[in-house]
């Protein structure tokens, strides 16, 4: 809209009249600012209870030639994208954008990457998020682990479908068993944590007693009724820590200790049972070795191209072959890798050893490589690759680093650079389990990706959650749009795999089209298979 000195129309298009649903003849050269105001004001597309405020406060912006930019929430529930901006003359034009479909989208992406699909609880992030604030505000809390006995034998002799019912049943349980100001939440599998404000020992005792009590009740599950116990681990605040990490992890060694004890035990943390921090410092110890001694190994998993109906690359993923554990979880170990800084030189090597082993596979495949964030915040990532890459003479955009969206929490602007150096070589950048962290349509706009995955979490959710497949959906539009490849990851069924094909992914990755697999099995796929691949039609793959 444009407007002369006097505050009378000059200049208005047909949307703007649509958006605030406005009669034409409203849209006419000369139609006064006031009555623009006032017929929005009737028809309730205006901001606020106050009808006279609103009006007065822009006629105020007007007066005073303020420069104004905003996203309001309507009365209508319309959510808009304004600007004023004032010109030379005393005029101004104003633009109005409405984005109510993008914000309810980022609403629900964000809803479903802070709460479980499952069981509608929060997830491992906001019970972080809330426990800090809880420790910051009041310094008084308590955290509770909870683990079902016997929830793998009912997964395993039902299904997992009774599995899955079992669980949403004792999350409605527990949510039943807080109190004001508590936070239940799944961190996955059968494991739940509590945060319980109140934050005394006998406190927590007494809520970790309620909840044992209501997961006594038999369950129902379509026809068969199971039973289950509770083994749950407590530390508090203050005497069993005063940060986070330490409480959920000396919650978790109660937890440990309980189960030990046998079904349906509750324990509070003591420092005698405080085994796990020494088998940490093994740990350490052991992986500072396993570099030096050639324990570790890389794994591939193939991904699927869905247009041409062929693998597009392989993914590397790190593996340990400890000498007297035997194959470690990568869950166990890299985090204690990153927390030490070991993950910078095995980063290393995996990227030297990943880019080798690619260069020598047929030219149209590439190889993605998963880069920690700490590897970009200790430095030398770029050259670390500009090495692997001279070393290996693979061509550079067969090779794709995939980062999470923790690397904009710390060091963003350095991490950015770095990305940019990297995309510079050539090498292509693809955002790992879009969809989980804090902001993620923001980083979209932070950085040119060449591809996003998301995360695997939506993609289970497909089947039973029908907000999961409008998120799924909107992804791969999104990434259309920006020119991006968009791979969908922890594909384990053919319903998920024709689902995500549907929704227009580009990519598709899971253990219904491949687990991963060591060099060697990846060599006989190459000689023995690849050729007669591409000739097998998505919908057969699907069928299994």
């Amino acid at each position: 809209m444009l407007y002369d000195r006097h505050g009378r129309l000059v200049l208005c298009n047909r949307q703007f009249l649509d958006i605030y649903r406005l009669p034409p003849e409203l849209g006419k050269r000369g139609t006064s600012f006031r009555k623009i105001l006032e017929a929005r004001v009737a028809g309730n597309t205006h901001v606020g209870d106050a009808a006279d405020y609103y009006v007065a406060d822009r006629l105020s912006a007007v007066r005073e030639g303020r420069t104004l930019g905003d996203i309001h929430r309507l009365n209508s529930g319309q959510v808009i994208s304004m600007t004023h901006q004032p010109m030379p003359d005393g005029g101004w034009i104003s633009t109005h954008k409405d984005v109510t479909e993008l914000h309810n989208m980022q609403a629900e992406l964000t809803h479903l990457a802070y709460h479980d699909a499952l069981t509608g609880l929060p997830n491992r992030t906001l019970f972080y998020r809330r426990l800090g604030t809880a420790l910051a505000e009041a310094g008084s809390a308590a955290v509770l682990c909870l683990d079902l006995d016997g929830f793998k034998a009912i997964n395993d002799t039902l299904g997992h479908a009774a599995g899955d019912t079992l669980l949403r049943q004792f999350a409605a349980r527990l949510g039943r068993c807080l109190g004001p100001g508590d936070t239940a939440a799944r961190m996955g599998g059968d494991e739940f944590v509590v945060l319980h404000r109140a934050g005394t020992a006998q406190s927590a005792r007494e809520l970790a007693a309620r909840i044992c009590e209501a997961a006594d009740t038999p369950y129902d599950l379509d026809g068969q009724v199971v039973t289950v116990a509770l083994g749950i681990g407590i530390a508090v605040a203050g005497a069993d820590g005063n940060e986070p990490d330490e409480l959920l992890h000396h919650a978790d060694v109660a937890l440990y200790a309980a189960k030990r004890e046998g079904r349906g035990n509750i324990r509070s943390f003591a420092p005698e049972l405080n085994r796990a921090s020494t088998d940490r410092r093994r740990m350490e110890a052991d992986l500072r070795r396993a570099l030096e001694f050639g324990e570790f190994e890389l794994h591939f998993q193939p991904i699927l191209d869905l247009r041409m109906h062929a693998f597009s690359g392989f993914e590397a993923l790190l593996r340990w072959q400890h000498p007297e554990r035997g194959l470690v979880s990568p869950a166990d170990f890299i985090p204690v890798a990153e927390d030490t800084g070991l993950i910078v030189p095995i980063g290393d090597w995996v990227i030297r050893e990943a880019l080798a082993e690619a260069a020598r596979w047929p030219a149209g495949l590439r190889i993605a490589v998963n880069v920690s964030s700490v590897q970009l915040v200790r430095g030398g990532l770029v050259t670390t690759i500009m090495q692997a890459l001279a070393a290996s003479g693979i061509a550079h955009d067969r090779v794709e680093i995939e980062i999470t969206e923790s690397v904009f929490l710390t060091n963003s602007e350095q991490n950015l650079d770095t990305l940019r150096q990297l995309r510079a070589l050539g090498v292509r950048i693809a955002l790992d389990d879009f969809g989980t962290g804090y902001s993620a349509l923001g980083y979209l706009l932070a950085f040119p990706f060449d591809k996003i995955k998301i995360d695997g979490t939506f993609v289970h959710a497909l089947p039973s959650a029908e907000g999961a497949k409008t998120i799924v959906a909107a992804v791969a539009d999104i990434g259309a749009r920006l020119a991006m490849s968009t791979t969908a990851e922890g594909i384990e069924t053919p319903e998920q795999l024709r689902g995500v094909h549907a929704a227009g992914y580009t990519e598709a990755q899971g253990y219904l089209i491949s687990r991963p697999m060591p060099r060697e099995a990846l060599q006989r796929l190459l000689t023995d298979a690849f050729d007669t691949m591409p000739e097998a039609p998505l919908e057969q793959r699907a069928a299994g």
